[in-house]
Formats: structure tokens, C-alpha cells, sequence
């Protein structure tokens, strides 16, 4: 299924982004009810504090991992700061089947938004401004991340003001904006996301109440149910 078609026509989405690169925690991430699952490599994770391999370590699991979720989107953090895919591991991604990449606009090498294969989700962060979000509807970006909280915020509660600006982003830049849980988002607070025109909330670390794989089948059935009920 592409993912910005399923973001796009579903009223709203749950995707699961792993805390580690886990078959079973996949597997249970499905069985919760995610509609897309989202795993990282060449990066270090803040919120779950793990270091993440290159793109040849993890080759083997994304293969495998593709073939597990069928038809549900699996998306990739291709790197960050420090490492990132070439493009010739960016086409061999394409040939696996991978659905999306996600990173933050400062990272993404120019050759990303070249493929006609990947939905591109990209995140803005902290310091963005009003010009951004212009900037952001005027581009080729398939989906926006709003990754705006500060580190300090991540693990607290939402509040409205989260509310508006999510809302501000969502308005402006007329995108499919998935929110990620950087603050501790609780699953009845689903519909005030929904109600601030974002289409997605993407479960990680800080809400699923650890790395087992019952940990991400529980919380991923919490924000399913919260979702089909928007």
C-alpha cells in the first residue's frame, strides 16, 4: 500500500516506529494494529537511547521485515547527522520494496527527493518558522513530521498549546502531518490531533512502556482503538 495514500484517505493513522530493529517487535506492532511500521539505521535515537547500524548491517532485517509487513507501509530513518545512505543504497531500498524514509529536512541528501518510489516524510524541528511551513507546502515533500518539541519536553504531557501549533502546521503547510510521540501522548488525546487537522501519530519509546514485544503490541492496540474511534 503506498504510504501517503493510506495517510491521505484514512480519517487517521497509527504507525508504530520501533524502539530497536526487531522482527518480534514488528510482529507485535502488526498484531497492535499498526498501519505502517517505522525503524531506523545510521542514527542514535534519543528517545529510546539506542544506536541504530549502518544500512549493510541492517540489510538483512529490512528484508525480512518488508516481507513480514505485506502490505502495510514500512518506512526507514536512512541516517542522520553523522551517516546516511548513498544512492545506490537508496535504489536498492526502492527494490526491496520499502514504502517511505523519514528524516529531518537538514539531513536529507538532495538524491532522496529525487526517487519516484519512496514517499518522502520529512520532519521539522524546533526551530522552524512561518517561512517554513510556506516553504513546506510549495515543496515536493510528501508528508510532514512534526517533530517540534524540544528534548527537554520529551516524556511530559501534551498540552493545548501543542494543540494549536500542531494545528497552525497542519493548516499552513496542507500536508499529511503525523505527530510523534515525543511528549508522553496519552490515547484519548488521539482525537484532539485528529480535531487539529493531522492525519497520523507515530507510537515509539515514550508511550510504549518498554521494548518487549507485549510492551508495543499493547500500546499500538491503545492508539489503534483511540484512532478508529476519531
Amino acid at each position: 500500500m503506498d504510504y501517503t495514500e493510506m495517510l491521505t484517505d484514512n480519517r487517521f493513522s497509527v504507525i508504530a516506529a520501533l524502539p530497536r530493529n526487531d522482527l518480534a517487535l514488528a510482529e507485535a506492532a502488526l498484531e497492535g494494529g499498526a498501519q505502517a511500521v517505522k525503524v531506523h539505521c545510521n542514527v542514535w535515537h534519543r528517545a529510546s537511547g539506542n544506536t541504530f547500524g549502518t544500512f549493510a548491517e541492517n540489510r538483512t532485517f529490512l528484508r525480512e521485515l518488508i516481507a513480514l509487513c505485506g502490505d502495510v507501509p514500512v518506512g526507514l530513518v536512512p541516517g542522520g547527522e553523522d551517516a546516511y545512505i548513498n544512492e545506490e543504497e537508496r535504489l536498492e531500498l526502492e527494490e526491496m520494496g520499502l514504502s517511505f524514509f523519514s528524516s529531518y529536512a537538514q539531513y536529507v541528501p538532495c538524491h532522496m527527493m529525487e526517487s519516484t518510489r519512496l514517499s518522502s516524510m520529512i520532519a521539522i524541528g524546533t526551530d522552524y518558522t512561518q517561512n517554513t511551513l510556506d516553504a513546506v507546502r510549495a515543496s515536493a515533500i510528501d508528508v510532514l513530521e512534526c517533530s517540534i518539541q524540544p528534548g527537554e519536553n520529551y516524556g511530559t504531557s501534551m498540552n493545548y498549546a501543542d494543540i494549536l501549533r500542531y494545528s497552525d502546521i497542519a493548516a499552513k503547510t496542507a500536508k499529511p502531518c503525523v505527530v510523534p510521540t515525543q511528549r508522553r501522548i496519552r490515547p484519548e488525546e488521539v482525537r484532539h490531533l485528529a480535531a487539529a487537522g493531522c492525519k497520523a501519530i507515530m507510537i515509539g519509546a515514550v508511550v510504549m512502556g518498554g521494548a518487549r514485544p507485549e510492551d508495543v503490541k499493547r500500546a499500538t492496540a491503545a492508539f489503534r482503538a483511540a484512532a478508529d474511534a476519531v
